[in-house]
Protein backbone atom coordinates (compact mmCIF):
# COMPACT_ATOMS: atom_id res chain seq x y z
CA UNK A 1 0.00 0.00 0.00
CA UNK A 2 1.10 3.63 -0.54
CA UNK A 3 3.33 5.28 2.25
CA UNK A 4 0.41 7.18 3.89
CA UNK A 5 -2.01 4.09 4.51
CA UNK A 6 -1.34 2.12 7.62
CA UNK A 7 -0.51 -1.53 6.33
CA UNK A 8 -3.88 -3.43 7.73
CA UNK A 9 -6.85 -1.81 7.63
CA UNK A 10 -10.06 -2.47 9.50
CA UNK A 11 -13.04 -3.29 7.74
CA UNK A 12 -14.84 -0.96 8.33
CA UNK A 13 -15.42 2.84 10.36
CA UNK A 14 -16.82 1.18 13.75
CA UNK A 15 -14.45 -1.32 13.29
CA UNK A 16 -11.81 1.03 12.95
CA UNK A 17 -12.99 3.02 16.39
CA UNK A 18 -12.61 -0.53 18.37
CA UNK A 19 -9.41 -0.97 17.19
CA UNK A 20 -7.88 2.26 18.34
CA UNK A 21 -10.09 2.43 21.43
CA UNK A 22 -8.26 -0.39 22.22
CA UNK A 23 -4.56 1.07 22.31
CA UNK A 24 -3.16 3.47 24.78
CA UNK A 25 -0.98 4.86 22.44
CA UNK A 26 -0.70 5.60 18.78
CA UNK A 27 2.34 4.13 16.53
CA UNK A 28 2.86 5.22 12.90
CA UNK A 29 -0.12 2.96 11.92
CA UNK A 30 -2.87 3.93 14.76
CA UNK A 31 -1.99 7.72 13.65
CA UNK A 32 -2.46 6.94 9.75
CA UNK A 33 -6.06 4.91 10.78
CA UNK A 34 -6.49 7.83 12.27
CA UNK A 35 -6.22 10.60 9.93
CA UNK A 36 -8.79 8.56 7.67
CA UNK A 37 -11.10 8.69 10.19
CA UNK A 38 -10.73 12.35 10.81
CA UNK A 39 -10.76 13.08 7.06
CA UNK A 40 -13.86 10.92 6.42
CA UNK A 41 -15.72 13.37 8.96
CA UNK A 42 -16.10 16.08 7.21
CA UNK A 43 -18.44 14.09 4.41
CA UNK A 44 -20.14 12.30 7.03
CA UNK A 45 -20.92 16.01 8.77
CA UNK A 46 -21.44 17.40 5.26
CA UNK A 47 -24.34 14.25 5.18
CA UNK A 48 -25.41 15.22 8.25
CA UNK A 49 -25.67 18.67 7.69
CA UNK A 50 -27.81 17.76 4.64
CA UNK A 51 -30.57 16.58 6.30
CA UNK A 52 -30.60 19.59 8.70
CA UNK A 53 -33.05 22.49 7.90
CA UNK A 54 -31.08 26.13 6.43
CA UNK A 55 -29.68 28.30 9.05
CA UNK A 56 -27.84 27.34 12.70
CA UNK A 57 -28.23 23.66 12.61
CA UNK A 58 -26.45 23.44 8.89
CA UNK A 59 -23.24 25.72 9.89
CA UNK A 60 -23.12 23.96 13.31
CA UNK A 61 -22.75 20.54 11.53
CA UNK A 62 -20.20 21.42 8.22
CA UNK A 63 -18.07 23.19 11.14
CA UNK A 64 -17.50 19.80 12.85
CA UNK A 65 -16.51 18.94 9.12
CA UNK A 66 -14.04 21.37 8.60
CA UNK A 67 -12.80 20.67 12.06
CA UNK A 68 -12.28 17.15 11.43
CA UNK A 69 -10.08 18.10 8.65
CA UNK A 70 -8.06 20.11 10.77
CA UNK A 71 -7.14 17.72 13.08
CA UNK A 72 -6.37 15.60 10.27
CA UNK A 73 -3.94 17.84 9.47
CA UNK A 74 -2.60 17.86 13.13
CA UNK A 75 -2.01 14.07 12.84
CA UNK A 76 -0.32 14.66 9.54
CA UNK A 77 1.47 16.83 11.43
CA UNK A 78 2.15 14.14 13.91
CA UNK A 79 3.53 12.07 11.72
CA UNK A 80 5.81 14.03 10.10
CA UNK A 81 7.53 14.42 14.11
CA UNK A 82 7.67 11.15 14.62
CA UNK A 83 8.75 10.39 10.70
CA UNK A 84 10.86 12.90 10.03
CA UNK A 85 9.35 12.13 6.80
CA UNK A 86 6.79 14.48 4.74
CA UNK A 87 3.11 12.68 4.96
CA UNK A 88 0.71 13.51 2.04
CA UNK A 89 -2.80 13.07 3.03
CA UNK A 90 -4.66 10.47 1.87
CA UNK A 91 -7.51 11.46 -1.09
CA UNK A 92 -11.03 10.66 -0.29
CA UNK A 93 -10.76 8.12 -3.06
CA UNK A 94 -8.04 6.04 -1.44
CA UNK A 95 -10.21 6.36 2.20
CA UNK A 96 -12.34 3.48 2.76
CA UNK A 97 -14.34 5.22 5.49
CA UNK A 98 -15.18 8.16 3.34
CA UNK A 99 -18.35 7.08 1.94
CA UNK A 100 -21.16 8.17 5.00
CA UNK A 101 -23.84 5.78 6.16
CA UNK A 102 -27.19 6.63 4.31
CA UNK A 103 -28.64 8.49 7.28
CA UNK A 104 -32.24 9.67 5.93
CA UNK A 105 -33.38 11.47 9.00
CA UNK A 106 -31.61 13.65 12.25
CA UNK A 107 -33.31 10.96 14.55
CA UNK A 108 -32.53 12.17 18.35
CA UNK A 109 -30.97 9.00 18.74
CA UNK A 110 -28.34 9.67 15.88
CA UNK A 111 -27.71 12.45 17.34
CA UNK A 112 -27.48 11.37 21.13
CA UNK A 113 -24.83 8.78 19.15
CA UNK A 114 -22.46 11.73 17.57
CA UNK A 115 -22.71 13.25 20.84
CA UNK A 116 -21.88 10.38 22.46
CA UNK A 117 -18.56 9.49 19.91
CA UNK A 118 -17.56 12.94 20.07
CA UNK A 119 -17.08 12.69 23.90
CA UNK A 120 -15.46 9.42 23.83
CA UNK A 121 -13.00 10.88 20.94
CA UNK A 122 -11.88 13.22 23.25
CA UNK A 123 -11.46 10.24 25.97
CA UNK A 124 -9.56 8.81 23.42
CA UNK A 125 -6.93 11.57 22.29
CA UNK A 126 -6.97 12.44 25.93
CA UNK A 127 -5.51 8.54 27.25
CA UNK A 128 -3.14 9.08 23.91
CA UNK A 129 -1.16 11.79 25.00
CA UNK A 130 -0.81 10.76 28.28
CA UNK A 131 1.21 7.76 26.94
CA UNK A 132 3.05 9.91 24.18
CA UNK A 133 6.68 10.94 25.09
CA UNK A 134 7.15 13.56 22.39
CA UNK A 135 5.65 16.57 24.24
CA UNK A 136 4.55 18.12 20.45
CA UNK A 137 2.58 15.18 19.72
CA UNK A 138 0.71 15.16 22.76
CA UNK A 139 -0.01 18.66 22.51
CA UNK A 140 -1.50 17.64 19.06
CA UNK A 141 -3.57 14.99 20.42
CA UNK A 142 -5.14 17.08 23.27
CA UNK A 143 -6.11 19.80 20.70
CA UNK A 144 -7.80 17.22 18.78
CA UNK A 145 -9.60 15.95 22.16
CA UNK A 146 -10.81 19.26 23.52
CA UNK A 147 -12.30 20.30 19.73
CA UNK A 148 -14.05 16.40 19.66
CA UNK A 149 -15.79 17.87 22.95
CA UNK A 150 -16.97 20.85 20.96
CA UNK A 151 -18.02 18.76 18.17
CA UNK A 152 -20.52 16.92 20.24
CA UNK A 153 -21.42 20.39 22.06
CA UNK A 154 -22.17 21.27 19.17
CA UNK A 155 -24.18 18.32 17.15
CA UNK A 156 -26.06 18.67 21.00
CA UNK A 157 -26.79 22.09 20.04
CA UNK A 158 -28.27 21.06 16.61
CA UNK A 159 -30.34 18.64 18.36
CA UNK A 160 -31.88 21.45 20.53
CA UNK A 161 -32.80 23.22 17.40
CA UNK A 162 -34.40 20.51 16.16
CA UNK A 163 -36.52 19.54 19.28
CA UNK A 164 -34.92 16.88 20.23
Amino acid sequence: MANNLPDAMPADFMAALAHLDTKDRLGLDEMKLLVLLETSGEPLYQKLASLAPEGEATELLLTNGREEIAHAQRLKRAIEISTGEPFELPSLDENPYAEPPPFTELTPELLAGFVAGETNGDAGYQKWADHEPNPEIAELLRQNGREETRHGERVARVAKILGH
